[in-house]
Order: structure tokens, then sequence, then C-alpha cells
């Protein structure tokens, strides 16, 4: 382990304000501290395992890097896209009689929201797309099957990053150039988008991904970043329902704007977002309080998204989607 400053501004001052272990991979039974800087805000996991401990907290079926099996199938396949639109449809409702059928459904609720990655790629004229922290392609977490590597290797010249050996394999068998971290990538090359899913907060050191943006964006060019938001009404509602210790830092549009000042590079655009399914398993696994009673089925989770598609209006959806480009200012000279 070891103890750290702020990676943002260096401070060595902050306060704890958050203590977990690892109730989602069951990892280790250790307890990790969140603490938040009192110079900038930042809020990151302090102490924390080092590069070479951070492996032994992630489990061998760790979701990104899953390339075979029974999950990576459904993603592979048209199953998991069926039960997807039927529980986001009226057809939902004729399982509502069917408990285990409606709880099932009711978990697969989500909000309506477009994909960014897919939406720029339609709207403009991009060329090439590096995505960091890929995994093995095949599912681009929340956005799905359509928005993996492997995926929009058919529209549009892709490129990964991985740390993991077994996902980079994989992409590398397929002819899809992937590194294995940003420092290996040629300083010249550029990219017209670059995409980091949920993995930033993975980062031990968020700066060097800003810096890397400016570097390697081409000048209208385009990151978008998908983070958990430390502001989302799940962290309101219980500070420590983290997932500890995989994720190193905690962010909010706030810290996500300083790091973009930093490094001349401005917010185009940004939203949050939260699915019911969210709270129901932090509640299961002990993340959130069993005061948390609402009930489950299918009518219940398409009500609460309602709820919680207005929470998300104000900012306050439990993950974080922020697209960025460089600052005119500094375009030609980079």
């Amino acid at each position: 382990m070891e103890q750290v400053n702020c990676d943002y501004c260096n401070s060595s001052s902050y306060r704890n304000v958050a203590s977990q272990t690892d109730l989602i991979h069951k990892s280790t039974q250790e307890i990790f501290n969140v603490v938040e800087c009192n110079s900038c805000g930042l809020n990151f996991t302090n102490p924390r395992p080092t590069t070479d401990e951070i492996g032994k907290y992630y489990s061998e079926s760790y979701t990104f890097h899953h390339n075979s099996g029974l999950k990576a199938f459904v993603k592979k396949s048209f199953i998991g896209k069926v039960i997807k639109f039927i529980a986001n449809s009226p057809i939902a409702y004729l399982f509502i009689f069917i408990p285990q059928i409606s709880n099932f459904l009711g978990s697969q609720v989500r909000p309506s929201i477009k994909d960014p990655i897919i939406e720029i790629i339609k709207n403009e004229s991009s060329k090439n797309f590096l995505d960091i922290g890929c995994g093995s392609g095949l599912n681009a977490h929340f956005w799905g099957k359509q928005s993996s590597l492997i995926k929009l290797n058919n529209i549009i010249k892709v490129y990964g990053c991985e740390i993991d050996k077994d996902s980079r394999d994989y992409l590398n068998n397929l002819n899809i150039k992937c590194w294995s971290k940003i420092d290996e990538i040629e300083s010249k090359k550029k990219f017209d988008l670059i995409r980091m899913n949920w993995s930033l907060e993975h980062a031990h050191y968020p700066s060097q991904y800003f810096e890397f943006f400016t570097k390697h964006l081409t000048s209208d060019g385009n990151a978008i970043i998908a983070v958990p938001n430390n502001n989302g009404i799940l962290y309101k509602l219980e500070p420590n329902s983290l997932e500890l210790p995989i994720h190193l830092h905690h962010f909010s549009i706030k810290t996500i704007q300083n790091y973009c000042m930093k490094n001349n590079l401005e917010i185009v655009n940004y939203f949050t977002f939260s699915y019911s399914s969210m709270f129901y398993y932090a509640r299961d696994i002990g993340l959130l309080s069993k005061k948390f009673n609402y009930p489950k089925g299918i009518i219940h989770a398409k009500r609460f998204q309602v709820l919680l598609n207005t929470f998300d209006k104000f900012g306050l959806g439990n993950d974080l989607v922020v697209t960025l480009k460089k600052k005119k200012t500094i375009q030609n000279n980079l």
C-alpha cells in the first residue's frame, strides 16, 4: 500500500470522507479509506494499492476483461438486446404477475440516453478512435455491444489500450492494435475520438490522461469520459457505496473541470444518469442501508426510473459522461 498526495494539486492536506471494504468483488476484507483534498476537493483512495499490487484486487471474471463464458456469449448474441428491449417497453407489463420474471426485467430497466460515441461518428468526420481501458472489446459497459471496439471496427479505424494481457492479445489477434499503456503510443499519433469508458477512476495518475488528451487529440477531436459521479444521489444517500479498492479516484464535474483548465481542455457538454438496479444491487450486497426498501418488480423499477430521470437533470445521476475538446487557443501549437 502507498500513501499519496492529491494527483491534481499535490496537496498532502485532506480529510476522510468514506471507508469501505470490497463488497462487490470480495477480493479482500481490508478496509480502505477515501479522502477529500482540502485544497481542490478531489476525492481519492488513500492509502491505496500500488501499481504492482492492484492486480490482485481484480477477479479473473472482471466484466471488462471477460471474453468467454456465458456472460460474453449473451453480450455477443441477440439475447441481451432482446431482454433489454422487452424490459424497457410496455411488453414488460405482461409479466407483472410472475415475480421472478418481473424482478429480472426490472433489473434491466435503463434510462433512454444516446451514446455520445455513436452520435459523433454519425454526425462528424471522425477517421479513427482510441478506446482506453477497452477490455476485450466485446462490450462497452452501459452502451453495450453496438459501441464496442469490435463492432465499431466495421465503420471506423479503431485502436485499444488495455493493461490486461489476455484482452490485449485477443484484440491484436483480430488485427486491432492494442497498447498496454498510453506512454507506449507514438508521440505524433493523433486521434479524432478518444474514450475512457469507466476506466479513469481506475487510474493511479489521472493527470497523465488529461495531458495525453491535449497531446493526442486532433484539432477538432473529442474525448469522451464516463465515470461514476461522486455527486450522484446514491453516494449522497451513502458515501460508502464505493467500488473499493479498484476505484482509486472519485470524480465530480467540478474536479473534471479542474483537470481541463490545467490542461487547456474545455468541456463541450456533460450529463449524468442513473438506473434503478444499481440501488437494488447496492442494498443487496450491503453498500446501501437496508432502510432503502423500495420494492422490486417491473412496475416499481419503471416508476423509480422516472424519479431518477428527474435527479439526472440536476446533475445527481450516479454516472457522469463528459465530452472534452482542446481549447482553440492551443490547437495551432499542437
